[in-house]
């Protein structure tokens, strides 16, 4: 068997030339099995990345298949034909690949070969997955893990483990996409995979670009790219882990300049890779250059027809139903973008199911086919919700535990130096005792029972002091939790999104695209000021003005607000806990503002003096008084913690920070006695950025 002649963590280098030569060298005095195997094992080493030569695979193969008849070596001849499916596999000929990878585990499961069987559901996983056969697909992934690791074939591992990720990614299972990403690069780094291990971080660096955290992915990409010019890797030969990615990325965030610079540099490197070229005609058609775009796209179209090859025909189909409604040709456009919905629903492409839904939608309405384009936006809204809500948990969920991952890995370095130097500490001092037990046994065992008693002391004083830490930081952690759930509850994002597709409903496409970029924005501050414990005073205020500018459209305009400042004030330079405003503001507006006559009104005024910085929220709503009455007798009460948890957010730094902080509330009456509002005034500690550094 060709396995038997390959090392399990020699793979460094892709292929691995030293194997080669190795094997060269020992073919002419080999013969029987062993030359079966030797062949067969030459072919094997073609077929890694980014350097596959097909010729090669198939070459070897041949001359292994002819030895094998000769002797009648049936697992020869598997070997073989597994080598067979994977050269038809880069050929993009997934049908014929198929075809032979399962001739080649019938013989598998006959002779039980670990080998063969996990190496050869992993290659048929491949080629099923381009075919949009996902389930089918996931399930040899799962079947070859069986005998990979018990076999050690590590290799084969990480690679069903970062297709296994490519799948659950397009399913829309982000969490086991990334616990499968994660494994991958921790089982690349175990190998010293370089090359896999840049791989890896450009697979996550594509998990996170599924879910639209585009900055994230740049900084994964960006990882991978340091890490292969620190450990030799030939970035520029392996493009497919860098530039073709990293070009896409800039044209999902409208930056098409930069997507055109990062593709053509991977076009240079490799021509004639489709990808590649169906990424840069993309961006050609970003750039309104459509005739160029469609010449790309309509090159490939019978190949990948003829290939089976649905995961990519199913792009380019949309590709090309998106050019040619460029061009008004619609009925093309139709054949096109019904192609692609049905290949991307037969698969369960969820982002492919969207944009299908979403361009039908608009053909059938150009088309004066009112019913079909209805219908068809009415899908695309209920599935674009159900992704955005999926992704939104993801990344706040995810936000969260990289910080707490972080902070734990940092806690539990400094514990590990800590306990490091006790130890040594520790073994000087017993060094010590063995010397004085020598000349004064009573007087050492009396230090002995002394130095117990003391230490026992000191791990009891310690791990009282650690549970302390332990329970305040949890506390600390719950209450920022609280805090954001406060800010983001499913209740204000549900009507968030409600308004945004009450506006695309309306086809009021500029009132949709301002409220849903700000709601973006606001989204995006609330995740990233989550995982700091301070930020400038600029970023609270502009996450408090979205957070009043989207609630005063949910209450059509019944009050308006301004933020002023009393004396100069440098906004970039004073650092405040975040999410410290907001829970005021929000409490004006819902209980004071919300059931007022007339125009309501909220002023936030901001000063400072040399150690404070002062904060007063004003509002001419209904009183506290009043507002209470009515949370008393309404049925559906407005559940906002916001307050008590602020409130206990700022007891608790004044106990563990330097942070003074002081909040008080009065009710304000006009002339004649009536209740005419709230004040809040809030005050906190100055802190500049020196100090946030220092």
């Amino acid at each position: 068997m060709g396995s038997a002649l390959l090392p399990v963590f020699a793979l460094s280098q892709h292929p691995d030339f030293r194997m080669i030569d190795s094997l060269e060298k020992i073919l002419p005095a080999v013969q029987g099995i062993k030359k079966v195997n030797c062949l067969n094992a030459l072919g094997e080493q073609y077929w890694w990345p980014p350097k596959v030569n097909t010729d090669s695979i198939y070459y070897f193969a041949g001359l292994a298949m002819k030895e094998s008849e000769k002797i009648n070596d049936d697992e020869g001849k598997a070997t073989a034909t597994l080598l067979f499916g994977v050269a038809e596999l880069y050929k993009r000929n997934f049908v014929t690949s198929g075809k032979y990878l399962s001739d080649a585990l019938r013989v598998f499961e006959k002779n039980e070969s670990s080998f063969g069987l996990g190496w050869g559901n992993v290659w048929l996983g491949q080629a099923l997955y381009s075919q949009n056969r996902f389930e089918a697909s996931l399930s040899c992934y799962y079947k070859s893990l069986l005998y990979l690791d018990e076999a050690g074939y590590f290799e084969a591992e990480g690679k069903a483990w970062t297709w296994m990720a490519y799948i659950y990614a397009t399913l829309g299972n982000y969490d086991s996409s990334l616990f499968y990403c994660s494994k991958s690069l921790l089982l690349r780094q175990k190998m010293s995979d370089h090359v896999c291990v840049t791989a890896s971080y450009a697979n996550i660096g594509q998990l996170y670009k599924s879910v639209g955290a585009y900055d994230e992915a740049l900084d994964y990409f960006r990882q991978g790219f340091n890490y292969a010019n620190t450990h030799g890797v030939d970035i520029y030969t392996a493009d497919w882990i860098y530039f073709e990615p990293v070009g896409v990325i800039y044209r999902l965030m409208n930056f098409p300049d930069s997507s055109y610079f990062y593709l053509q540099k991977a076009l240079k490197l490799d021509p004639d890779n489709e990808t590649t070229r169906m990424s840069f005609g993309e961006t050609l058609l970003m750039q309104n250059q459509v005739d160029s775009a469609l010449r790309i796209f309509l090159e490939p179209v019978d190949q990948f027809r003829s290939g089976n090859d649905n995961w990519d025909l199913m792009r380019v189909a949309m590709d090309l139903a998106k050019v040619y409604e460029r061009k008004k040709n619609i009925k093309t456009a139709l054949r096109f973008a019904n192609e692609s919905l049905s290949l991307a629903r037969s698969g369960k492409a969820r982002h492919f199911i969207l944009d299908g839904y979403m361009i039908l939608s608009r053909l059938y309405r150009q088309a004066a086919m009112v019913d079909s384009a209805y219908y068809f936006l009415n899908q695309y809204t209920g599935l674009r919700d159900s992704i955005l809500t999926s992704q939104f948990i993801w990344k706040l969920t995810n936000y969260k535990n990289q910080a707490e991952y972080k902070k734990k890995i940092d806690q539990l370095a400094a514990l590990d130096t800590e306990n490091k130097a006790k130890e040594k500490e520790l073994e000087q001092k017993s060094l010590s005792q063995r010397v004085l037990l020598i000349f004064l046994f009573i007087a050492a065992t009396s230090g002995f029972f002394i130095y117990k008693s003391l230490t026992l002391k000191r791990k009891n004083e310690k791990l009282e002091s650690l549970n302390r830490q332990s329970a305040l930081q949890k506390h600390v952690t719950d209450l920022e939790m609280q805090a954001l759930r406060a800010q983001m509850s499913p209740h204000f994002i549900f009507n968030c999104l409600s308004s945004i597709n009450r506006f695309i409903l309306k086809n009021e496409t500029d009132a949709a695209s301002g409220y849903l970029t700000k709601f973006s924005r606001l989204i995006r501050m609330v995740l990233m000021n989550s995982q700091k414990p301070s930020i400038c005073l600029e970023d609270e205020l502009e996450t408090l003005r979205l957070y009043q500018d989207m609630e005063a459209l949910r209450f059509k305009n019944s009050f308006d607000y301004k933020i002023s400042f009393l004396n100069s004030i440098d906004v970039s330079n004073i650092f405040i806990p975040p999410m410290l405003m907001q829970p005021f503001a929000e409490n004006a507006i819902w209980h004071g503002l919300m059931h007022k006559e007339g125009q309501g009104h909220l002023e936030i005024e901001l000063h400072h003096d040399d150690k404070f910085l002062f904060c007063t929220v004003t509002d001419n709503g209904i009183g506290r008084q009043k507002a209470s009455d009515l949370k008393s007798k309404s049925a559906e009460k407005h559940k906002s913690m916001g307050l008590q948890i602020t409130r206990e957010r700022l007891e608790l730094m004044q106990k563990d920070q330097d942070y003074k902080t002081s909040f008080a509330i009065e009710d304000l009456y006009d002339e004649t006695g009536k209740p005419a509002g709230t004040r809040v005034n809030l005050s906190i500690t100055l802190r500049n950025k020196v100090e946030m550094v220092s």
